[in-house]
């Protein structure tokens, strides 16, 4: 067994933990998160400057072989490019153009640590496709977060995708809901679907003074179909373009345990029958869009995953 160091970056909260997993015998019941730690997300000179800390006690605790992060986006994961560890342009503020792998330390302090950096849904998206048993004969996966952002990790033929850049799908635009006049939120696009359904527009929807009281709507409340019809707009996309075999679901807005039923009813009426496939049925579409194997955990358990790819490389390299 060996100690990796997992980060997941996300726009409202930062998660650092030490997982204990089994070198080359990983399987989902076997990343262990053994200390574990949430940071507010401020700015990045005092949230990466706390995660730094909390690395180097780590490091000097436990025997850490490498570091997965997996960070909130648009992210450059290109290791050829000179901006390979940054947030780009990201719409948080203060987080533009920052280099998340400088700032912790891997280029310097603790560079000697092999590690991996990924989005945060590229992350939790192939450790459930690695890891989940039920989709051995899969060839593909894609994961959906609905929080504070709205994004898309995809694997296709057993990678991660990643090209110009890597799947901004919350971004696209979409059909509005009959009798829907919300403006949207997104800066870049307004009416996009991270505008039109992440928290910051649900809260807004719903004139909740923060996004912690959405927790306080009921199942009843009308901004939660809304919410599920924007989101299996982005499901009907994924399955158009990307053919994904399975596609999991999860962030803070899906604890909302009440959207995974309408969100499959809206797919299959917005494909209207044009997919013919056994998952594409009533009966099917539970196995097919779902929960995460991790629930909230599946971010951090994603970048542990980040870390487990890691330590084999560098000991791959290293034989």
């Amino acid at each position: 067994r060996m100690f990796v160091v997992a980060l997941e970056g996300g726009g409202t909260t930062w998660v650092a933990a030490v997982c204990k997993i089994d070198f080359h015998s990983i399987t989902m019941e076997e990343i262990k998160i053994i200390d574990r730690v949430e940071l507010a997300t401020e700015s990045p000179v005092v949230t990466l400057g706390q995660v730094r800390s909390w690395l180097r006690s780590k490091i000097a605790e436990y025997k850490i072989k490498a570091v997965g992060i997996a960070s909130f986006g648009p992210i450059d994961a290109k290791q050829s490019s000179s901006t390979f560890g940054f947030i780009t342009s990201t719409p948080k503020p203060m987080w533009a153009n920052t280099d998340v792998v400088g700032m912790v330390g891997l280029r310097d302090e603790f560079r000697q640590i092999p590690y991996r950096f990924d989005t945060d849904v590229n992350a939790p998206a192939l450790a459930e496709f690695k890891l989940n048993k039920t989709y051995k004969s899969a060839t593909s996966a894609a994961y959906i977060t609905v929080g504070t952002g709205i994004g898309v990790g995809l694997v296709i033929n057993n990678q991660t995708v990643k090209g110009l850049l890597h799947p901004e799908a919350g971004h696209i635009e979409v059909k509005r809901y009959p009798g829907d006049v919300f403006v949207g939120s997104c800066p870049y696009h307004l009416d996009c679907i991270e505008g039109m359904c992440s928290t910051g527009a649900l809260a807004a929807r719903a004139n909740c003074a923060s996004v912690a009281e959405l927790t306080q709507l009921s199942d009843d409340d009308p901004i939660w179909p809304i919410c599920a019809y924007y989101i299996a707009q982005l499901c009907a996309h994924l399955i158009l373009i990307a053919s994904p075999e399975h596609i999991a679901i999860g962030g803070g807005v899906l604890n909302r345990k009440c959207l995974y039923p309408m969100i499959r009813e809206h797919t299959l009426k917005i494909l209207n029958g044009y997919i013919r496939s056994d998952c594409l049925t009533a009966e099917g579409m539970n196995g097919y869009i779902s929960e995460s194997l991790w629930g909230s955990n599946a971010g951090i358990i994603g970048a542990g995953y980040l870390a487990q790819l890691a330590a084999e490389e560098h000991e791959e390299s290293d034989s």
